[in-house]
């Protein structure tokens, strides 16, 4: 992840947090990073924008 930050690897980015969000045990933890997928996936216009929005949505951490 920290290479891909450095490379400046968004598409990366949205794959590795939402990746990490799977491997976290509490709600907390896994919705900030589905947030920093969902900020790299707005700035790329990344296919993953619409499934992310609809999960955080559904979290009521996005409205």
């Amino acid at each position: 992840m920290l290479e891909a930050h450095q490379n400046k690897n968004l598409s990366l980015l949205v794959e590795l947090y939402q990746e990490a969000a799977k491997n976290v045990s509490k709600a907390e933890e896994e919705n900030f990073f589905l947030v920093q997928a969902y900020t790299f996936a707005l700035e790329l216009s990344h296919s993953q924008v619409l499934f992310l929005r609809r999960e955080l949505v559904s979290r009521g951490v996005e409205e």
